[in-house]
């Protein structure tokens, strides 16, 4: 369900991102790929457990710079995710309501 690419809008930011997954080559059952924002690409591996939706997202490649936890719209037919987005290592911040809309299967 979550293979392909989706456009993601983020409350706040002015900008949608563009996000790309496929299958995870390690890890049956879960994606990883990339989001992107204008020039800046971070990776990002995500499954889906019990109908939620998380993705974690890192600006190094190494450590989880952000999370996304939602869960598809009911009657979007697995097209829409709607959740809340939250950057690691600043606990003042406040989580962000997020849309993916699919792009591409």
């Amino acid at each position: 369900m979550l293979q392909g690419e989706w456009v993601a809008r983020i409350a706040e930011q002015d900008n949608a991102a563009v996000v790309h997954l496929g299958p995870h080559p390690e890890w049956q059952g879960t994606v990883k790929g990339e989001v992107r924002r204008g020039d800046k690409n971070h990776a990002m591996v995500g499954d889906v457990n019990d109908g939620v939706v998380t993705l974690e997202e890192s600006d190094n490649g190494i450590n989880i710079s952000a999370t996304w936890l939602g869960e598809v719209t009911e009657g979007s037919c697995a097209r829409e995710v709607r959740g809340h987005y939250q950057t690691e290592g600043n606990d003042d911040a406040q989580p962000l309501p997020f849309v993916l809309r699919k792009r591409t299967p």
